[in-house]
């Protein structure tokens, strides 16, 4: 199984670098957090990366009190068809960054999120890192940009635009709504909105439930320009999503 970027990919090849060294870093107040989650979809963007099937995730995560973070989380995926030859199985995302605290209210965040397979997708390594800068007010609303420089190792430019919002409506439960626009027109032929709206349920302090709309103006007949090569993962179809999280 490969858990590498591919060599000669200098954003994929220093992002996983820089987030080995810095897991050597000093555990100054260091707080390790983990998570499993099944899923009734493995919903991204517009997409499904489970072709529509239920699938089970994992997430680590280390922070400490300067702001730094880290983390891994992985999960399997089904990009793309069984016909195609050593299709990728599983998605591992390691990601590190830094919050920066503005005033009491105020916060931010800059972090690098790298996507590894263990195979390829649609015939091609898809292996790619990604850029963020996020906004957020309290514990209330976020704003957040993220770009990929080379979405999938296609040659395209992504950028993703997001915007949330969450109230706690009771002690155990919270409602939230999420608009983003995705342009990916280079990788997918088209720019789109997509959004979601739900409620959750803290059942204890370390399970909750999750019940969520999502929706997408992700037109079915799209395709890749053939200059970036195929790319056609399966459309997001407009449905309820149901999660169970576990933290530890």
């Amino acid at each position: 199984m490969k858990l590498t970027a591919t060599l000669g990919k200098p954003p994929q090849h220093l992002f996983l670098w820089y987030l080995g060294l810095s897991l050597y870093l000093p555990p100054v107040g260091a707080e390790w957090h983990g998570k499993v989650r099944l899923l009734s979809d493995y919903v991204y963007r517009g997409y499904s990366k489970s072709r529509g099937d239920p699938v089970g995730q994992g997430q680590f995560d280390y922070q400490n009190q300067s702001g730094w973070f880290a983390g891994l989380g992985v999960s399997p995926v089904a990009l793309s068809s069984i016909y195609y030859k050593g299709t990728a199985e599983f998605e591992a995302r390691p990601y590190t960054g830094w919050r920066l605290p503005i005033t009491t209210d105020w916060q931010m965040a800059v972090a690098a999120t790298g996507y590894i397979y263990d195979g390829t997708v649609f015939a091609q390594t898809a292996d790619y890192a990604e850029y963020s800068a996020a906004l957020h007010y309290q514990d209330s609303i976020s704003a957040k940009i993220s770009v990929a420089p080379n979405a999938y190792q296609r040659h395209a430019t992504t950028v993703n635009y997001e915007l949330d919002y969450r109230r706690d409506i009771a002690d155990t439960v919270q409602v939230s709504a999420g608009l983003a626009y995705a342009q990916m027109g280079q990788l997918l032929g088209q720019d789109y909105f997509y959004w979601n709206a739900g409620l959750s349920w803290f059942v204890t302090s370390s399970l909750s439930l999750d019940l969520r709309y999502v929706d997408t103006q992700l037109g079915g007949n799209y395709w890749a320009n053939y200059h970036y090569g195929w790319f056609q993962p399966s459309p997001m179809a407009n449905q309820y999503l149901l999660s169970m999280s576990l933290g530890f």
